[in-house]
This record gives structure tokens, C-alpha cells and sequence, in this order.
């Protein structure tokens, strides 16, 4: 059903109310702060948020290019660009508001070539970077250094954790 087929499947239930709903890849890890990017979403107006990471190296991937009038409306995508034109790709994380349903047909459809492409060219897709670490999990050796990246992470909030008890004694 490719990326957004299933989401046409669960139209009837998604549908049930106004209330925007998240949609995630599963071989992705990074910190997940959905109050934030709900709170984003809701801030920016639009019909749905892109989750955003910077990376080295965006020749390996498909960039998403930022609005000249606004930096967190998404223009346009490029796919593995030969030539700089942003370092931001599509982290896989998003939130729609179920409107974005009406757009999808019950058949295989790619949500990020089929759908997106329309909803930018319509000025109401948005997005938003991801503080952080982010990682594509996909592959068995990614998955580790995944893990060690959240192990990392989850280490750091520990000690801030202990520091703040220390600084409130």
C-alpha cells in the first residue's frame, strides 16, 4: 500500500475527529517530543508538519528545501541533490490534521513523492528540526549504533537529572 496507502485504509476511524494525528517510520529512533511538535503544528497552521534532521552529507538522501518567505513552510523537495541546496531531509516523523485523508486514494501511494509534493506546492505542509540525535535504524548495523546513540542520550538526561537534585539540596 506504500507509505500513505494505509492511511486511507484507517480514513473511517482517523476521520472520527478534528484532532491531529501522528504518523511515524519505524526505523527511525531519536528523542520524541510530541507536545512540542503537536504545539508546532498547531502554531504553524497548516495541513501537516514534516520532522526535519540536518546531516553532513544530503547528497545521499532527498532534501527538503525551505520557503524564502518562511523558514519552516517547506517549498519544495529534491531528490539526492548534486548541487547545495539544504542539509534538511525528511526524518520521518510527521503530524497531519485528517484532512490530509481526502488526498489519498485506497490504492499504493507514496506519501512522500505523491502526497507532499502537492501539499508544498499548495503552501500547507510545514516543518520542523529535530533537536538532537536521529538515526535510520533500517539496516542491523544501524541499529546498534542507534542504540548507542539513545544509550548516549538517556545517560545525558541521568546526569542532568543529578545535577539538578545536587543544585536544589
Amino acid at each position: 500500500m506504500g507509505t500513505a496507502g494505509p492511511l486511507a485504509l484507517a480514513r473511517e476511524r482517523l476521520e472520527q475527529s478534528d484532532t491531529p494525528f501522528f504518523m511515524l517510520n519505524a526505523d527511525v529512533i531519536c528523542e520524541y517530543n510530541f507536545d512540542r511538535l503537536l504545539r508546532f503544528h498547531l502554531d504553524q497552521g497548516g495541513e501537516g508538519t514534516i520532522c526535519v534532521t540536518q546531516v553532513d552529507d544530503p547528497s545521499k538522501y532527498g532534501v527538503v528545501v525551505a520557503s524564502e518567505e518562511n523558514p519552516n513552510r517547506i517549498d519544495r523537495f529534491v531528490e539526492k541533490p548534486q548541487e547545495w541546496v539544504g542539509d534538511r531531509i525528511n526524518a520521518g516523523m510527521y503530524i497531519f490534521n485528517p484532512s490530509i485523508l481526502k488526498r489519498i486514494p485506497k490504492k499504493p501511494t507514496s506519501i512522500e513523492r505523491d502526497i507532499f509534493p502537492k501539499m508544498a506546492a499548495e503552501r500547507c505542509l510545514f516543518m520542523h528540526l529535530l533537536p538532537g540525535y536521529w538515526m535510520d535504524v533500517g539496516q542491523p548495523r544501524d541499529y546498534l549504533r542507534g542504540m548507542v546513540l539513545h544509550l548516549e542520550y538517556l545517560a545525558e538526561q541521568d546526569e542532568g537529572k543529578e545535577q539538578d537534585s545536587v543544585l536544589k539540596r
